[in-house]
């Protein structure tokens, strides 16, 4: 048995919208899903590493990923990585706006171009960003993120990018 604490607005959303979303995670993993007030239990007595991937789709699901997406965490070559802006930018709220403004572009297409190109899906959060992705492509898409937190233009970002895509066919 696993507790996976999650932060209060996930577990409302799992415990009123997300009861789909719970069966459905159940039936991919073959544990038992109970939400409380402070966290989700996992369990599965036959298969305990089934515990650990669902505790994976959960963070995924409180990174802001669709279940969709989420449910990629139960591959073994699909990987999740957390980038916490509030940290990188020393709790600079306007430098965060910024920030997540870049890596999402006018209308979202930055961030569409990066999943493009890389191959990995991104999730931008009040406070994070979050990548899901096979091992090379989870790489790529996290360097042209940090390339955008640094400043760089989104056309070299873009152009490493498409350079990686080249060197990955």
């Amino acid at each position: 048995m696993r507790l996976v604490a999650l932060p209060k607005k996930t577990l409302n959303l799992l415990s009123k919208q997300g009861k789909k979303q719970l069966k459905e995670l159940e039936r991919a993993t073959g544990a038992k899903i109970k939400v409380f007030d402070e966290g989700v239990q996992v369990e599965d007595e036959e298969n305990p590493g089934m515990e650990w991937e669902a505790e994976q789709v959960l963070s995924a699901l409180e990174a802001g990923f669709p279940l969709k997406i989420a449910l990629n965490m139960l591959k073994d070559d699909f990987y999740l990585e957390k980038l916490d802006l509030m940290q990188a930018f020393r709790g600079k709220e306007a430098q965060v706006e910024r920030a997540k403004a870049r890596i999402i572009g006018t209308e979202g297409t930055a961030k569409q171009k990066i999943e493009e190109l890389s191959g990995a899906f991104i999730a931008v959060g009040d406070e994070t960003v979050a990548v899901i992705g096979k091992f090379e492509e989870l790489k790529d898409a996290k360097e042209a993120v940090m390339r955008l937190l640094e400043g760089a233009p989104h056309a070299s970002v873009f152009y490493y990018l498409e350079k990686r895509e080249r060197e990955r066919a």
